[in-house]
């Protein structure tokens, strides 16, 4: 196992279009990364323009046999406006899931009909915000939605776009929590899609252009989607046949996997779906093939996220401190010992520290075989801050001469970590670099300062 690690750290360094070493250290498009550690301090996301627009261009060049698509980024995979503005450049609109959503999108210049607006609880004021923004589509979730939509834009008296989600009832092989097509919140009933049209088609402000559906999240296989388009498709036809109508478009969502495990990776580490059989391509093959069956001319929607900017990310964090502990059975009898590594970054910077698997690597000494099995903790007073998937179940490899002052890196985590940070113990919110091209790199979020932290508090006026 350890040989297998180290292969595939090998392997990386000569092939992987992000990564090198120079002086033995691991560098990012050019961009040396304990070099950033120390000059904006850790922990530290870093992220990648040229990876953002590599992604996009892949998900575009995967749908390249269906002209019509509209590729929408989901924002709330990374939401920081010089990520959105890379995005934004590379051509593709975007979708979000909240009014401040929407706002983020149009300070990092996306125009109203570039957006999509997705979410359960779309509060009054947020859908009277958003209807004035005239964007792309609404994607309704419930009936009830519907109706306050005809009663705002009757107000307004603003046509509005919208889409109906709907629910496929397609299982997905991946984390359970991430399972939205199979008795999800999201959605309604296909039984109860033709009733709810109906009363669309009678909204004087209200244009219903077509249905939505989202399946999962890191879907390993291409079955679920293949499967949910046929369903969406078919529904979609009976409506357009019982309603008269034509619909403009039709939205399958995201759920692109990333490979968090690679796929010259013959080692182990973490649940099943980290190591994808799919990709771009498969995705776009199983929806393109049910929506051809159909029909040719409509636009079909996607909304990615993970597969955007999850590997245009990395987290550095610096290990404080070490320690050798004694693993204790209850008699006390000794089992065996564990060395413990101490990181200045824990859940409260990664949040999938649980059910993730990441390539762990020593920035500073990447150069350096990595065979020593440590255990990787976090600085949070909680006993359950610590990294559950490495390639030796709960321990990771590195140098064996690694000391405190190194720097990790945390490859792929670009989507959804940063904007899930928490700031348990008072740990600051993390700054953020974004590397423009080989040796070109600016800081595009500060870290988060005492006095931030208080300002919640602070200012009642």
């Amino acid at each position: 196992m350890h040989h297998d690690f180290d292969s595939q750290r090998q392997y990386t360094l000569q092939h992987d279009r992000r990564l090198s070493a120079a002086d033995g250290q691991l560098q990012m498009e050019g961009v040396g990364l304990a070099a950033l550690a120390a000059q904006f301090g850790a922990p530290l996301f870093v992220y990648s323009a040229p990876e953002i627009r590599r992604n996009v261009d892949e998900i575009k060049q995967a749908f390249a046999s269906h002209a019509n698509t509209r590729i929408c980024y989901a924002s709330k995979a990374c939401s920081l406006l010089a990520v959105l503005q890379v995005v934004r450049e590379s051509g593709i609109s975007i979708e979000a899931n909240s009014a401040n959503e929407i706002r983020r999108c149009l300070a990092a210049g996306f125009a109203g009909n570039q957006i999509v607006y997705n979410g359960v609880v779309k509060r009054d004021e947020e859908l009277e915000f958003a209807i004035g923004q005239q964007l792309h589509a609404i994607n309704v979730d419930s009936e009830h939605e519907l109706l306050a939509i005809d009663r705002i834009s009757r107000q307004l008296q603003i046509p509005v776009r919208i889409c109906l989600r709907v629910e496929p009832n397609v299982k997905a092989a991946t984390h359970e929590g991430l399972m939205t097509a199979f008795r999800a919140k999201s959605g309604v009933d296909l039984a109860d899609a033709e009733g709810i049209c109906r009363q669309a088609l009678d909204m004087p402000y209200v244009k219903l252009c077509g249905l939505h559906m989202h399946v999962g999240d890191q879907v390993p296989d291409a079955e679920p989607f293949g499967a949910a388009t046929r369903v969406l498709v078919d529904c979609a036809r009976q409506l357009e046949t019982a309603l008269g109508v034509r619909f403009d478009m039709i939205n399958v969502g995201g759920g692109i996997p990333a490979p968090y495990r690679y796929a010259t990776d013959r080692g182990l580490g973490g649940p099943d779906n980290m190591q994808p059989q799919i990709g771009a391509n498969e995705f776009a093959a199983a929806v393109i093939r049910e929506v051809h069956a159909w029909r040719e001319d409509i636009e079909i929607c996607i909304e990615p996220g993970r597969k955007v900017v999850s590997s245009a990310g990395v987290l550095l964090t610096r290990m404080v401190t070490a320690k050798r502990k004694t693993l204790l059975r209850e008699d006390g009898s000794v089992e065996g010992q564990v060395q413990w590594c101490m990181l200045d970054a824990g859940f409260n910077a990664i949040p999938d520290y649980k059910d993730w698997y990441f390539y762990v690597y020593n920035a500073s000494r990447m150069a350096d075989s990595h065979c020593q099995p440590v255990k990787l903790g976090g600085p949070l007073c909680d006993g359950g801050d610590y990294f559950r998937h490495g390639p030796l179940g709960e321990q990771f490899l590195l140098p064996p001469a690694s000391a405190p002052g190194d720097v990790l890196a945390f490859l792929d985590v670009g989507a959804y970590q940063l904007e899930n940070q928490t700031v348990y113990n008072a740990q600051p919110r993390s700054a953020a670099v974004l590397i423009d091209g080989p040796g070109q790199y600016r800081l595009i979020r500060r870290q988060e300062r005492f006095d931030d932290m208080l300002l919640l508090e602070r200012d009642l006026s």
